[in-house]
């Protein structure tokens, strides 16, 4: 296969053009038209990664972050860019758009969750965005739960220790409960108005908890990281249903922290 052979079934899975304005999701690194027998996945590209990738003669390393954010005013070796060039290594990277697709990563955790707290089949955006998308998803439990006791199944879920959690008014009997992947904090108010009782997401800033405290809302910091990591996972089903005639390696270095804590 081609990259953009590539490209195009993930494309068609969750179209990059319905990325955020801000988001920088798509061939970001190499040739369009060069062959791939090899893909590595992984949730970020580093420069330890591309080592890997390159190790393991991959052509090509799928990812959910960007490698490109910021507008690039050099190219040297302590950027990951400089490290795919000499390598000859393409970069796609699937981000927003992967977010709010139709059995996305929003999607994929609900699945993860689900197989630790049992929740109704319905689901509900939990975001309405610009065009008719949605970002997050809202689903009932099929019996009510405390904070504390979906904050261990969530642990199992999602195997992230420690986790941060606070519980609101509503601790002892959760119903209702609203999700978005990596860094959605800010979503606390879209929780509440959609009626869930608690959020579940990662990387909450000081401001966060104390909004959360503020409402009196139960709030649950799966971490980033461990929220979106599940998305190798997600990249192999999604390619490999698609027809992908390539082999696919889950990276081990973009898929372990980034850093230790005691």
């Amino acid at each position: 296969m081609t990259v953009q052979e590539i490209y195009d079934l993930l494309d068609a899975f969750a179209p990059f053009s319905l990325q955020e304005s801000y988001d920088k999701s798509g061939l970001l690194a190499g040739d369009p038209q060069s062959s791939v027998t090899r893909i590595l996945l992984t949730l970020d590209i580093t420069v330890p990664v591309i080592q890997e990738a390159a190790d393991k003669h991959c052509e090509l390393i799928l990812s959910h972050h960007p490698v490109i954010w910021d507008p690039l005013k050099a190219v040297t070796p302590v950027h990951p860019v400089w490290h795919l060039v000499r390598h000859n290594i393409a970069a796609i990277c699937s981000h927003t758009c992967l977010d709010i697709a139709e059995g996305g990563l929003n999607d994929f955790a609900g699945e993860l969750i689900s197989a630790q707290i049992p929740l109704t089949a319905e689901r509900a955006p939990l975001e309405i965005l610009s065009g008719n998308r949605t970002l997050g998803r809202v689903a009932a439990l099929t019996a009510p739960a405390d904070a504390d006791t979906l904050a261990k199944k969530l642990c199992a879920a999602f195997s992230c220790k420690p986790l941060r959690y606070y519980a609101g008014a509503n601790a002892g009997s959760i119903k209702k409960i609203a999700w978005c992947t990596g860094s959605g904090g800010d979503l606390i108010p879209a929780a509440i108005a959609a009626g869930a009782d608690a959020l579940i997401t990662g990387d909450c800033k000081h401001s966060v908890w104390a909004e959360a405290q503020n409402r009196g809302f139960t709030l649950f910091d799966c971490g980033h990281f461990e929220t979106e990591v599940p998305v190798v996972q997600l990249f192999q089903r999604i390619l490999l249903t698609s027809g992908a005639d390539a082999e696919l390696i889950v990276s081990a270095e973009g898929t372990k922290p980034f850093f230790q804590a005691i």
